[in-house]
């Protein structure tokens, strides 16, 4: 799950505009080459190429690493040669990962940690992108019957969820909640109405689905990210029912960059100047006006646009305690189990992070 990429065209009104804030080194022989490249070819843990291979799906969570590129930063590191490739969604970038065609991805915490309680085969190389008020909400139509978030458990309501950040690999339960995001709004209702909240019908779709099926009433709430937040308050005049990301979910780190356990032990180099670049590249995003250039570019939205929407933060360091928070709502809605039966290993946070 993450932020859906930005493509689309936004009509522009007076908002409160909320500003966001890896070549290798030189080697002297093929060998040195070898093992500092990264794979983008064969199996996990075999030789490597002078390329590294990061998979994303452009948006405004992953705007750092176009950031990065743009300015040099992953060359100025030792990563001469760093090639950002885009994919649909989580599940290809997962994908993508998982069979070499990458050889770092952009990922959602949600699909980080279901995936890691599974196979433990995950490193987070550092925290991307984290939450802040109104860059992930509920909202509904002027003169809808939902006014309150007690609303959204009347039988009969229908509510648009994003399906690029819906998990591929398999619940902990059946009854959890299948993405990060619904997670995230589930908690909050909770707040509203008590643990015996039941949201009504959740319908999977693209969020710009979510945001046609609202302005026809199709629907009677999405649960959406930016830009398409400020797509539905600026063309429908949406207004929030539910900030996703508040009270027990506030600041919740949403996307992460992470890598495979093997390729991270044999490229240590290349892990090092990665985490450097982006370092420099997240506190570049946090300046005004960086991050609106990129996504200009990397995810076709205009400048005015881009300058409209809540953007989260790009944290330049990782906070353990932060990412423990996210498996600890995974796990208390059922979609994670920390612990492994199968395996009889559990979700360490701190074996997973790679120290800079």
């Amino acid at each position: 799950m993450r932020l859906d990429p930005a493509g689309i065209p936004l009509l522009s009104r007076g908002r409160r505009a909320t500003k966001a804030r890896c070549a290798l080194a030189a080697a002297s022989g093929l060998a040195l080459l070898l093992a500092a490249g990264c794979s983008n070819s064969g199996s996990p843990g075999g030789a490597v190429s002078s390329t590294v291979v990061i998979a994303a799906v452009p948006g405004v969570s992953d705007a750092s690493i176009y950031l990065a590129q743009k300015d040099g930063l992953f060359a100025a590191e030792g990563l001469d040669h760093v090639r950002i490739q885009s994919y649909p969604n989580q599940a290809a970038v997962l994908a993508a990962l998982q069979s070499a065609h990458a050889d770092i991805a952009a990922m959602d915490y949600g699909d980080v940690f279901d995936a890691q309680a599974q196979s433990h085969d995950l490193r987070i190389l550092a925290d991307g992108y984290d939450a802040t008020a109104g860059s992930l909400e509920m909202l509904t139509y002027p003169d809808s019957p939902v006014t309150d978030p007690r609303d959204l458990t009347n039988p009969g309501v229908h509510i648009g969820v994003p399906d690029d950040d819906w998990l591929t690999s398999g619940l902990y339960l059946t009854s959890a909640p299948h993405s990060l995001y619904v997670a995230a709004a589930t908690t909050v209702l909770e707040s509203f109405v008590g643990n015996a909240a039941t949201p009504g019908s959740w319908q999977r779709m693209s969020q710009q689905q979510e945001v046609t099926k609202l302005q026809h009433h199709q629907l009677q709430a999405i649960l959406v990210s930016e830009p398409y937040v400020y797509e539905a308050e600026s063309k429908l005049g949406a207004v929030e029912v539910l900030d996703a990301c508040s009270g027990e979910t506030a600041n919740l780190p949403l996307l992460g960059y992470v890598a495979l356990n093997a390729w991270v032990g044999q490229n240590s180099g290349a892990v090092s100047d990665f985490q450097a670049a982006l370092a420099k590249a997240q506190a570049e995003a946090s300046l005004a006006g960086q991050v609106q250039g990129v996504l200009h570019s990397a995810a076709g939205m205009t400048v005015q646009d881009a300058d409209l929407i809540t953007v989260g933060t790009y944290p330049t360091s990782t906070s353990i305690p932060s990412l423990q928070a996210v498996v600890r709502l995974m796990a208390n809605t059922d979609m994670v189990n920390q612990y492994n039966p199968t395996t009889a290993r559990r979700l360490n946070i701190h074996a997973m992070l790679v120290q800079s």
